[in-house]
């Protein structure tokens, strides 16, 4: 079955006098909201899963194991930076269709607040209870915050669920994003300015803040999320032929960032998103169980990523006596994976159907 996106029969032309209001509504059309999954970025997600699985059970195991240094899969901590990007990606393509107005945001905010809260927050108080326990010291005296671990704001204390620290930039786009329901041009505009205060702060001319919300706001990795949005910008207006042509930029690009690495998590972004760009432009017919498989596990990746943190952090610490680091981080992996997986299907898939039975009805949206 493939998921091919529909050209836009009309292109706008920039040269002519249209009100903007017309131009607004041109835009919007041209994003045709996808009725089926892009399969080759849902393989994305799996294989990025994985990786950040891979980086946590080899930091796990060597830290337990004293040997900090004898990491393999450092560079796995990257996996994040393709969510970043594929994020901006997957709302600009999901929702620029959306009418503007009070309804459309409000199921709008309704999917994305459940999307991550769902699923976040079982995973995120089971550990928080198990931290009270376990850990010595007040709760007080610890590097996490119980009401940062409730409402994932930026604060002076992070998530207990350290892997959390990303879903608070999720939910900062998110925000910006809502601006598209007043107007595109008012979330263009947004976006610039958010943009080049990011680019200021990444070429050094402006500092990056000193509070907690200060930091998150201008911390240079935000400009991932509009490299995904560039990226679902131009899917419809890029000849989908010159795929590997982009494919190949976006690889050799990333080999040129990866070489002369400076440590800035940000460049990552412009490779990443002619990656994404290039992989929507792919669409596999889902036959084959690898590919099924791997889609599976792409649309399991939401619920890998929070349970696998806690599980290979246990996992390590409790195999820690055996020895045989290879063996325990293979064990960590699996676990990690398994029990992700698990989650998917046994709590984060049916809690979601069931609580978007609450949300605003589509036609508030209309």
């Amino acid at each position: 079955m493939g998921c091919g996106l529909a050209r836009p029969a009309a292109v706008v032309t920039w040269a002519t006098a249209a009100p903007a209001v017309s131009v607004e509504r041109s835009l919007r059309a041209q994003s045709t909201a996808p009725a089926e999954k892009l399969l080759l970025l849902e393989v994305g997600r799996a294989i990025a899963a994985l990786l950040v699985v891979l980086h946590h059970a080899d930091q796990a195991t060597a830290h337990f194991s004293d040997v900090a240094r004898e990491r393999v899969f450092v560079w796995g901590q990257y996996g994040v930076d393709f969510f970043f990007v594929l994020s901006g990606f997957i709302i600009f393509y999901s929702h620029m269709a959306d009418p503007p107005g009070l309804g459309s945001a409000r199921l709008y905010l309704f999917k994305r607040v459940t999307r991550i809260f769902v699923p976040y927050l079982p995973v995120a108080l089971a550990w928080m209870a198990l931290l009270m326990v376990f850990q010595e010291g007040p709760v007080g005296e610890q590097s996490w915050g119980v009401w940062a671990t409730l409402t994932l704001l930026p604060m002076e204390k992070a998530s207990a669920l350290t892997v959390a620290w990303t879903l608070t930039y999720e939910l900062m786009f998110y925000a910006l994003f809502l601006l598209a329901f007043v107007s595109v041009w008012v979330f263009a505009a947004a976006s610039l300015a958010w943009a080049g205060l990011l680019l200021l702060v990444l070429l050094g001319v402006t500092a990056q803040g000193s509070s907690s919300v200060g930091y998150a706001v201008t911390n240079p990795i935000v400009l991932e999320f509009f490299c995904g949005v560039l990226a679902a910008w131009a899917f419809t207006r890029v000849d989908p032929r010159l795929r590997a042509w982009i494919l190949l930029a976006g690889c050799i690009a990333l080999a040129v960032v990866i070489v002369f690495w400076t440590g800035q998590r940000a460049l990552l972004g412009p490779p990443l998103a002619l990656i994404v760009l290039s992989c929507a432009m792919y669409h596999p017919e889902m036959k084959g169980r690898s590919l099924s498989f791997a889609v599976f596990l792409g649309a399991a990746s939401y619920a890998i990523y929070l349970v696998h943190s806690p599980v290979v952090s246990v996992t390590a610490e409790v195999l820690q006596p055996l020895g045989a680091r290879g063996g325990v981080f293979g064990v960590c992996v699996l676990l990690g994976t398994g029990l992700g997986v698990a989650y998917h299907v046994g709590f984060e898939r049916p809690a979601l159907k069931w609580v978007r039975r609450f949300g605003p009805a589509r036609g508030l949206a209309a």
